[in-house]
């Protein structure tokens, strides 16, 4: 069980809450499934669906109430199981998590998902469930079939890219969250508040490596939009951030590629999503850089 493998905290920590008492916060995780599917069911929670299915623990831990988004529903449905394990170790048995199927490049799949949870106020126990607090964009399409990474075979170049895959990856991503916030953010505009993070690996986001030509322009692009957003609704009140991860995340697939000891725990990423959503407004970060510290002799630090 969850309980096994997850850290808990002993003291209850209070939720920060909007002037109506009775709404609460929301959290909606968008890419909460994996594409890990539901093998290697004997793996800890932490770890059985990588970083999507870990990102919703830490706020779990604290009591939030989830929206866990994604195409897989039967994925989702497990991952809140997760969740739900670790409400009631930690004694929160009002805390809800609801799963909603959204597939980001259809814009009427994304509408319908926010529009199932802001109908949703009975299942939460509110009046209202228009609170959306926060955004955790962690979107990104598998890998062209043909990629290989170097060492592994013929490494893909840009010039044999298939154009329909470049097209879908930027669709998935940049277009992706475009119609995410479409949604949700009318709603932190009005309030003043609300929070959006952007998960990305350092790899792509920041320097586009030569194997990684076929994946690496749109999630460039992705980290450009977020801080055009950072500047557009910080002074709204709406905080947005890019998350840079390094290293390789522990889960079912990467446990084949490499030694345990050079993974990246998916849990200790997911409590740096929760330590930025909780930042003061004088203190934001538009961009935070993730690094294992076995790895780091290998960060390039050009920005």
């Amino acid at each position: 069980s969850c309980s096994m493998f997850y850290k808990y905290k002993a003291q209850i920590i209070s939720i920060v809450m909007p002037p109506n008492e009775k709404e609460r916060p929301l959290i909606v995780v968008v890419g909460a499934g994996s594409k890990h599917g539901t093998i290697d069911s004997d793996l800890p929670d932490s770890v059985r669906w990588g970083l999507g299915g870990a990102l919703a623990l830490p706020f779990a831990e604290e009591g939030y109430d989830v929206v866990l988004m994604g195409r897989r529903e039967e994925v989702l449905d497990d991952v809140r199981k997760a969740v739900e394990a670790v409400h009631l170790a930690n004694n929160y048995v009002e805390a809800k998590v609801l799963c909603v199927k959204c597939d980001v490049m259809d814009e009427k799949s994304v509408k319908q998902a926010f529009d199932h949870v802001k109908s949703s106020a009975h299942f939460f126990g509110v009046d209202s469930c228009s609170y959306i607090d926060l955004v955790i964009f962690n979107v990104a399409p598998p890998y062209p079939s043909n990629f290989k990474f170097e060492g592994w075979g013929e490494v893909l170049l840009p010039h044999q890219i298939d154009i329909d895959d470049m097209n879908k990856q930027h669709d998935t991503q940049v277009n992706g969250l475009i119609r995410i916030c479409k949604q949700v953010l009318p709603g932190m505009i009005e309030r003043k508040r609300g929070c959006i993070l952007l998960s990305g690996e350092s790899c792509c986001n920041l320097h586009g490596g030569f194997e990684f030509g076929s994946v690496a322009p749109a999630r460039a692009a992705l980290r450009s939009l977020g801080q055009s957003m950072f500047q557009a609704y910080g002074p709204m009140g709406v905080h947005v951030c890019n998350i840079n991860i390094g290293g390789i995340i522990d889960s079912p697939k990467t446990r084949r590629w490499t030694k345990r000891g050079e993974l990246t725990n998916p849990i200790e990423i997911a409590e740096q999503f929760l330590n930025i959503y909780k930042q003061k407004s004088t203190v934001w970060s538009y961009e935070v850089n993730l690094s294992p510290g076995f790895s780091t002799r290998k960060v390039n630090m050009s920005m």
